[in-house]
């Protein structure tokens, strides 16, 4: 199959979509609503089988390698069907940073046929008070919640639907808007859900459609999701994002400190909930518990101190805002957000733990969904089509199955990576295995050592991604003089940090050390060939727990044929080396080299996920290949 060629042995139930040859212009170079000059090898069979997903009320699964201009095709396709159709297009995203591409794009073609855009954020990056930038987001939105309330907040209360029109002007990206907004004393949230309310593409991150509470949202935004052609970026990060956010801690820790704020009468109840967590939590390491049984329990005792469950969690929220607008920091609102959250989720796509410790902060209940279908599927089923599109978009049938898509509406299509072979060296390094036994100064010098002379063979930047902040740390203690500028990835560094470090890598002489799965391996692109070699070092396999155990039975129940341990672990781990290694090539034009340090990714299950071409070697070997594949290079570096 050539470059940039479709597999489309499966393409058999979505019909040709024939109106879609004539928006073409005449010269050639691509339909009517097309941002750019030309299409680029394999992106006009994307745009095509886009159109007919679209167009049939289908779930098109694409796996799009990175460079063959994915965002375009989707978005042509969506609104060119959404024209035709009347229908509102919703792209998400998985991070803020990859909104950007949307609204760019967006905005060429806005250039040539108008569209009303709209780009939304989280309500709290939105916000222009100073006075709340720091907060945490759960604080955030009781303290939002209550200035709302009273009508304190100049903002929200400043809106009036004469200013929609000045959004629709030009798209803006939501920094824009909040900025226009400052200047306008309008709140950047409200109007973007207003200005949805009549919008024909709306960008947002997957929360505003897929948490259990987003139909609050769409309540708002007034659009019926059969009227939705739904893009989904990065779709392989889908399941987990799902996962994460309907999986909430209580510590005891918690409890306590929600007691010390709470009144007399407040604090009595709260007594009854420490008094079960507690309980549950005396006994050493993990343990399932019934979390329906928990419920009964709690709204039992309570019902002893004349109220129940509901009234309970009333009492707290309305606690926790009167404090807030006190300007007291509370925790009385995270507890009634995990009961909330612990009573929404059904038996048996879920599970209920209790951690054991010797700390109060050690022991706590905490919820982890198991299934994330059970939020995803009535999405898919609910909207008119969807295309779930990634670089590392496989197995496919795993996300079908995961995501609740049904089979006879989803189609599944590959495309081939466009870029030359010969720019890559894609090396895999037989002699090192990252395995928790086998891990201990050995092997953290030897792969210190190696990176430390891949270092000085590449003319450029280096990125080495590791499968945990400990492993990274205890190589980099370790390398030698490489005579880079070393970079360090900071856990949880905020967006200014984040921006800082990708300026320093602009100088094109560091060493970058990340995680996989992080910011920096999946939600940043390196435009220009910023990466000269990327390094792979493991395999993110999550260590042994009960969660995990369970999650494995999980979906071994639900599909059967073995696949528990796949689904659990083995096709997420490889997609995020995957998604690690393509930080390199981001476009037609750029070189580099791509090292994988783990001798596992040279055999089943992980192999049948790598190209062909790859190569095997030692880390001994590994300088000499680097360097020889640099020369022809060495001396023309982007400037």
């Amino acid at each position: 199959m050539g470059a940039g060629a479709r597999d489309d042995s499966t393409v058999s139930f979505i019909p040709p979509y024939r109106w879609h040859k004539e928006p073409f212009c005449p010269g050639g170079v691509g339909p009517l609503l097309f941002p750019f000059p030309e299409l680029r090898k394999g992106q006009d069979a994307m745009l095509d089988d886009c159109r007919a997903a679209f167009a049939a009320g289908k779930h098109l699964l694409a796996h799009a390698p990175t460079g063959l201009g994915k965002t375009a095709a989707a978005l042509t396709a969506a609104i060119e069907v959404a024209r035709e159709q009347g229908l509102l297009v919703v792209a998400l995203t998985s991070r803020q940073t990859q909104h950007a591409i949307f609204v760019e794009t967006l905005k060429r073609i806005h250039a040539q046929h108008p569209l009303k855009i709209v780009d939304v954020i989280s309500k709290q990056d939105m916000c222009p008070r100073e006075d709340l930038d720091e907060s945490r987001y759960g604080v955030f939105q009781a303290v939002c919640t209550a200035l709302v309330r009273n009508d304190d907040c100049r903002y929200h209360s400043g809106f009036h639907p004469d200013f929609l029109p000045q959004v629709f002007e030009e798209p803006l990206a939501a920094a824009e808007l909040k900025a226009l907004c400052h200047d306008e004393v309008q709140c950047p949230h409200r109007v973007a859900l207003e200005a949805a309310q009549e919008c024909d593409v709306l960008v947002c991150d997957y929360n505003y459609l897929f948490t259990p509470w987003s139909d609050v949202v769409w309540e708002r935004i007034q659009r019926p999701l059969d009227e939705v052609l739904l893009i989904v970026d990065e779709a392989h990060n889908l399941p987990d994002r799902i996962r994460l956010a309907a999986s909430p801690t209580l510590s005891l820790q918690r409890v306590h400190e929600a007691q010390r704020e709470a009144d007399r009468a407040l604090r009595a109840q709260l007594s009854i909930l420490e008094r079960l967590v507690d309980n549950l939590t005396g006994h050493e390491g993990e343990k399932e518990i019934d979390g329906g049984s928990v419920s009964r329990m709690l709204d039992a005792a309570l019902k002893q101190k004349l109220t129940d469950l509901d009234g309970f969690l009333r009492k707290l929220e309305r606690s926790a805002q009167r404090r807030l607008q006190r300007g007291k920091p509370t925790r009385m609102g995270d507890v009634a957000e995990f009961l909330n959250h612990w009573r929404f989720l059904k038996e048996g796509g879920d599970l209920r733990l209790a951690h054991g410790g010797d700390k109060p902060w050690q022991r706590k209940l905490s919820l982890r969904l198991l299934d994330p279908s059970v939020v995803s599927a009535p999405v898919f089923h609910a909207v008119r089509a969807s295309v779930l599109m990634s670089g590392t978009l496989r197995p496919r049938s795993f996300y079908r199955d995961l995501l609740g898509l049904e089979a006879e509406k989803s189609h599944k299509t590959t495309y081939s990576s466009p870029f030359p072979p010969e720019n890559r060296l894609l090396l895999c390094v037989d002699d090192v295995s990252t395995l928790y036994r086998n891990r201990g100064d050995p092997l953290y010098h030897k792969l210190a050592a190696s990176l430390t002379a891949v270092a000085q063979a590449t003319p450029g930047n280096v990125a080495a991604f590791f499968p945990s902040y400990a492993l990274r740390d205890d190589v980099a203690s370790r390398l030698g003089d490489h005579g880079k500028v070393l970079l360090l990835e900071e856990r949880g560094a905020s967006p200014a940090k984040r921006t800082a470090l990708l300026d320093k890598l602009q100088q094109r002489d560091a060493m970058l050390l990340a995680v996989m799965g992080g910011i920096f391996g999946e939600g940043v692109d390196y435009p220009g060939n910023l990466l000269s070699t990327v390094a792979v070092v493991g395999v993110p396999v999550p260590p042994p727990s009960l969660e995990q155990k369970k999650l494995e039975e999980y979906f071994e129940r639900k599909f059967g044929d073995g696949k528990g341990r796949r689904y659990a672990l083995t096709f997420p781990s490889v997609n995020r080396v995957l998604q690690a290694a393509g930080r390199c090539i981001r476009s037609e034009t750029d070189r580099g080299v791509v090292l994988l340090y783990d001798n596992r990714l040279g055999h089943r299950p992980y192999r049948r996920f790598l190209p062909k071409e790859m190569r095997h070697c030692t880390s001994s070997a590994v300088p000499a290949l680097v360097r020889g594949f640099n020369v022809p290079r060495k001396e023309n570096l982007p400037s």
